[in-house]
């Protein structure tokens, strides 16, 4: 699909705006949305509220990476592709890449007209990509959702894939995740709602899993998720300290930030930029 020159001379604000009134209607040169319930399946919100967290993980690439309209960009876990449809403002769809698991959502992101080569991957799998072939590339809600030996591969996988110098944002569940999940566990049975329940019952023994996380260990419920391929061996609620990832990742990296600020984002964000 062509993307109109006028959406790159458009300021972030004009963007937003933009891309949400294509929720509403066809916008020339912008993908459609899937249904609110399909939305929500894959990211827990639908609409205007579904747009505004990806805008958020957009805008702070953006300031972090510098985008011409030739930067190579991977979405790891693209979905129906919110957040990819951003980057067409600055890059050119040939540069555009998203990989998923779920053959459909691709099929569906596809069909919406999502632009950039989407490209199904195994769980376990390897990405079809040349060495350091991205200069940035992000999973936003993956890595809180996947076990150990999940998380361990694809961080591999990932920083593989990125060039010297290039960008890698991945988000996780935090300690704050954990302490509501205990604070869940200790509330009566009678006095929780519907998620609290959810929450209570996540983890056997809630501070045991803090302790773990503190001591930098990675913590895993597995669940399961709402496709056959996503497992409970390798899928469920996941977080995923900063001690196992640099136990993970090791020289490969030069700097890591990390940025656990629920006004910026309900997950904690780890922005880092792999070694020359």
């Amino acid at each position: 699909m062509p993307i109109p020159l006028t959406f790159h001379d458009l300021d972030e604000q004009q963007w937003l705006e933009t891309v949400t009134e294509s929720i509403h209607r066809s916008v020339p040169g912008l993908p459609a949305f899937p249904s609110s319930h399909r939305q929500e399946i894959f990211v827990g919100k639908s609409g205007e509220a579904a747009l505004i967290e990806a805008f958020a993980i957009y805008t702070l690439l953006k300031t972090k990476a510098t985008l011409t309209r030739e930067t190579t960009v991977l979405d790891f876990g693209v979905g129906w592709g919110r957040i990819l449809r951003l980057f067409v403002k600055d890059v050119d769809s040939a540069h555009l890449y998203g990989v998923d698991v779920d053959r459909s959502i691709l099929d569906e992101a596809t069909s919406l007209g999502v632009a950039g080569t989407l490209v199904q991957v195994d769980p376990m799998g390897t990405l079809p990509f040349p060495d350091t072939f991205f200069d940035v590339a992000y999973g936003f809600s993956v890595f809180s959702h996947l076990s150990s030996s999940s998380a361990r591969h694809w961080l591999t996988e990932l920083m593989r894939s990125v060039r010297p110098g290039g960008l890698l944002l991945l988000t996780t569940m935090t300690d704050r995740f954990l302490n509501l999940c205990l604070a869940c566990s200790r509330k009566d049975d009678r006095e929780r709602n519907r998620y609290e329940q959810i929450y209570a019952a996540l983890f056997h023994d809630p501070a045991s899993a803090m302790e773990c996380y503190a001591s930098g260990q990675h913590v895993f419920s597995s669940v399961g998720g709402h496709a056959d391929v996503l497992t409970p061996d390798n899928y469920g609620w996941a977080a995923m300290p900063r001690r196992f990832l640099e136990d993970v990742l090791g020289d490969n990296v030069s700097h890591i930030d990390f940025i656990d600020d629920p006004l910026v984002c309900e997950q904690g964000i780890f922005l880092i930029r792999k070694s020359r």
